[in-house]
């Protein structure tokens, strides 16, 4: 069953066409890869999804129900949640602080952090702070944290919103190699328990996690299947991944 449906999306700022008659359709519990040059239109298509942007024509379903006309806050309680490209913290808080703030059961952020520390909302903070890896820095002000500790943070604010689709932009945007993989252990941890679309540029990344792989091109769909199958698309190879293809 599909979770996630975009029909015939289409955004046009004036006269530039962002995206067109895009369709895209992401099933429950699968992690999916979203590619494409600079200027392709996926973050745009996240934009569209998240409320952020208002479409200009089409449908954007989630769980059945069409949430274009819903305001950004009420997606957002839907069950999507969002990591855009630069992190968005609190850097003079801690990162326990940041955690508890993003339990956001209740519009007051205060009444989060009190809630939190219940049965339910204890176990889920304990099981994400382990899952990136950020036990050590708890009292750590998030501010100091190295670029991949500051990603993690993000995914573990992202979380805590338990959220039943994830749309993740750009997650390793100048991280290491080594903070990369780590990255990858994340996502693949995630399968099945939640959807996820990530926006990536870092092929050795899609490789680790890629359930199917969509590829789009000024706007529109170019191709779209497996990893072996993206691999080998020569339309892929001559606008995208070049002559080595994906290794």
């Amino acid at each position: 069953m599909s979770l996630l449906e975009l029909k015939d999306v289409t955004k046009v700022y004036n006269d530039y066409v962002a995206v067109e008659n895009f369709n895209f359709s992401v099933t429950d519990g699968e992690l999916r890869c979203l590619l494409g040059p600079n200027g392709a239109g996926k973050t745009t298509c996240i934009d569209l999804i998240t409320g952020r942007q208002r479409l200009t024509s089409g449908a954007i379903l989630f769980a059945g129900d069409d949430i274009c006309r819903l305001p950004e806050q009420s997606i957002a309680r839907l069950g999507i949640g969002r990591k855009f490209q630069v992190p968005a913290i609190f850097k003079e808080l801690t990162v326990e602080d940041n955690l508890e703030v993003a339990f956001s059961r209740k519009k007051d952020p205060f009444a989060n952090m009190m809630t939190l520390h219940r049965s339910y909302g204890q176990k889920r903070y304990d099981e994400i702070v382990e899952l990136v890896g950020l036990k050590d820095r708890l009292s750590s002000q998030a501010g100091l944290l190295s670029h991949g500790e500051t990603q993690w943070l993000e995914i573990g604010m992202v979380l805590m919103q338990d959220p039943r689709l994830l749309l993740m932009d750009e997650p390793t945007a100048g991280m290491t190699e080594q903070e990369t993989m780590k990255t990858s252990e994340i996502f693949n941890s995630l399968k099945g328990s939640h959807t996820l679309v990530v926006v990536e540029h870092d092929m050795s990344f899609v490789r680790e996690i890629a359930d199917i792989i969509t590829v789009m091109h000024m706007g529109t769909m170019l191709a779209e299947g497996t990893l072996e199958e993206i691999g080998n698309d020569p339309r892929v190879k001559e606008v995208y991944l070049g002559s080595e293809g994906l290794g």
